[in-house]
């Protein structure tokens, strides 16, 4: 099955974070991406720079949030941190939901992430 441009938007942008913030050695994986982007940015080019922006931006927030919780630092964070962190967390990804959702919308392709009786639910 064809990944739809929704994935292949979310997946290019943290192909890019990885690129800048962990210098990543995936030149591959982000060409391979931008050339499935392609044939959408001639359907419609700035809808698909603009969700670019918006995904990294998100994706980069919940980086930031999750950075020092995945290299173990959860003893120097101290728990009440991490639960604050865990619920901006939960907050952002509702942002980048909707975003994918909306890239749904427009393309009318794949399916729309619905969340039911979870706490990032709308």
């Amino acid at each position: 099955m064809k990944m739809p441009i929704s994935e292949i938007l979310d997946r290019y942008s943290i192909a890019i974070l990885k690129k800048e913030r962990a210098n990543a050695e995936n030149e591959k994986e982000i060409n391979d991406l931008l050339n499935e982007i392609e044939v959408y940015k001639n359907i419609n080019s700035f809808f698909i720079e603009n969700k670019i922006r918006e995904l990294i931006q998100i994706n980069g927030k919940i980086w930031d949030l999750e950075s020092d919780i995945r290299k173990g630092k959860e003893n120097e964070l101290g728990l009440e941190e991490v639960g604050i962190r865990a619920i901006q967390i939960r907050e952002l990804n509702k942002i980048r939901v909707k975003y994918k959702n909306e890239i749904v919308d427009i393309f009318d392709e794949g399916y729309k992430d619905i969340k039911i009786n979870h706490a990032s639910a709308d």
